[in-house]
């Protein structure tokens, strides 16, 4: 008599299929790059398409840089919205993110420089140190007890640059 059961071998198959086919529609249009990002979909529109990692790493620094460039007139904002602050203590916060804004450009510009070099260790590098400049300004304005139109915006390019991140050490 023949048993009607399915084979061990033959569940195995179906059920790994069916896994597989829903990590898939998890990241269905979201790039290869973007998998491990905590902003999948702002990493995909920022890597632009990109089919290599050095291309998705460069497009994600490139997006960040021009995200900063945009944003950066929000620093000149920061005395007002700070007017609550005691002198030093509001100078100390726009020296901060002031700070913190030109060393991630200046971080986000090697990281490109070391792209072009082939050296993604230093890429890495530079893109953690960029990412932790932009979120020393966030701090800098939740301990003075600020909530300001700038810290969102840091807050907004930290997740740009944790895209870059994603990007970079994606295997």
């Amino acid at each position: 008599m023949a048993s009607m059961a399915p084979s061990f071998s033959l569940l195995f198959v179906v059920v790994t299929l069916f896994f597989a086919s829903g990590a898939e529609a998890k990241f269905k249009g979201i790039n290869s790059w973007c998998r491990t990002s905590d902003y999948k979909l702002l990493c995909t529109r920022m890597v632009n398409g990109a089919a290599t990692q050095e291309a998705a790493i460069a497009n994600a620094v490139q997006a960040t840089l021009q995200a900063t460039t945009r944003l950066r007139p929000q620093l000149d904002l920061l005395g007002e919205a700070l007017s609550n602050l005691p002198g030093l203590t509001k100078d100390s916060v726009i020296t901060t993110c002031r700070e913190s804004f030109e060393n991630a450009e200046d971080n986000l510009k090697e990281a490109l420089d070391y792209l072009k070099a082939s050296d993604r260790y230093t890429v890495v590098d530079r893109i953690q140190t960029a990412e932790s400049s932009f979120l020393d300004c966030v701090t800098a304005i939740k301990e003075m007890g600020g909530a300001t139109s700038l810290g969102k915006t840091s807050k907004i390019l930290y997740r740009y640059s944790s895209n870059c991140m994603a990007a970079a050490t994606q295997t």
